[in-house]
């Protein structure tokens, strides 16, 4: 509607109109009212369960008198973000499935099917190898204390979750974690943290923020907390007067290539067009990264759940074929 040179007032109206949803209703009448009174947006928002990107990304077009120009923006920004969750769950749901359905499988190997040949072999008077008896002490713990160890493995996530949100000083090791220490995770982690970041930038200087502006709006799209400090960091350099580039350098978190794009772009006068090579390139990563995991994951699991076979035929057929040599004999 509003490509159609309708303006936000008249839209919103057409959309009230033509909703039935008491709460639908509700949302868009405050956005008016907001509009209208020139009342703070997020203000009147927070009591509706919706994007808190929306919610901000409305206030700062608020802020700035331009939200008509800035809905289509907001449009392709939530779509992004929603196509970023996509791919990272889509990472992580895989190496999830695969972990779920090996230890169902585990244990009910361990469960059915190792007790009947244990049955078998404890008749026998013949020293089992070690590969036999070690297969039965895991069927023992399996038998015993699988409870118990799903009982300390739930309580253990409980309270790493209880950590994670009740202890700042934890939180905050974990966001640091994801940040700088997890191999391949750490890739995909950042790289999808910083093509957001560039993403907002890209779209806000379109726009015609300027570009510190852009910069330290962006940070709504970020929920990590050392990475936030980071971008706090930069804000308080540019504040101070200092380039681009050296505040980018300084926060120690962008490499060689994008820091010259930076340098570059800012040199020429052209940030527009550096920060979206620089979205490109995070977007590049991310994408790369995400296919890496995936790729790594089958082999490795394959590779872990033949040898699992391997040594549970090993472990069963030995004392088998040792009974068959001493009956030969």
């Amino acid at each position: 509607m509003l490509q159609s040179n309708i303006n936000i007032s008249d839209a919103l109206n057409i959309l009230i109109k033509n909703k039935k949803d008491k709460n639908t209703i509700e949302f868009l009448e405050s956005i008016k009212y907001s509009l209208s009174s020139a009342k703070p947006i997020d203000e009147n928002l927070k009591d509706f369960k919706i994007n808190y990107l929306i919610s901000a990304f409305l206030k700062i077009s608020q802020d700035n008198g331009n939200i008509t120009s800035n809905i289509k923006a907001m449009t392709f920004l939530l779509n992004e973000n929603y196509e970023i969750k996509k791919s990272f769950i889509r990472a992580i749901s895989y190496p999830l499935i695969l972990i779920f359905s090996f230890l169902l499988s585990l244990i009910s190997i361990f469960t059915f099917v190792i007790p009947k040949f244990e049955m078998i072999f404890s008749q026998s008077t013949q020293e089992l190898p070690i590969a036999t008896k070690i297969l039965f002490k895991t069927q023992y713990v399996f038998e015993n204390y699988l409870l118990l160890i799903f009982i300390i493995l739930c309580s253990f996530i409980l309270f790493f979750i209880f950590l994670y949100r009740k202890n700042d000083s934890f939180n905050y090791f974990i966001h640091k974690l994801l940040i700088a220490k997890i191999f391949l995770i750490k890739d995909i982690y950042l790289n999808m943290q910083l093509y957001k970041l560039f993403l907002m930038i890209d779209i806000m200087l379109k726009s015609n923020y300027e570009f510190h502006k852009a910069f330290i709006s962006s940070k709504i799209l970020l929920k990590n907390k050392y990475l936030l400090d980071k971008i706090y960091l930069i804000d308080n350099l540019l504040q101070n007067g200092k380039s681009i580039n050296d505040s980018f350098y300084k926060s120690q978190i962008f490499d060689d290539i994008v820091l010259n794009l930076i340098n570059t772009a800012e040199v020429s006068n052209s940030l527009s067009v550096g920060i979206n090579e620089i979205k490109k390139i995070y977007k590049n990563r991310f994408d790369d990264k995400i296919s890496l995991l995936i790729s790594l994951i089958q082999p490795i699991f394959l590779i872990v759940i033949m040898s699992l076979i391997l040594w549970i035929v090993l472990a069963i057929f030995m004392p088998i074929w040792d009974m068959g040599n001493m009956i030969k004999v």
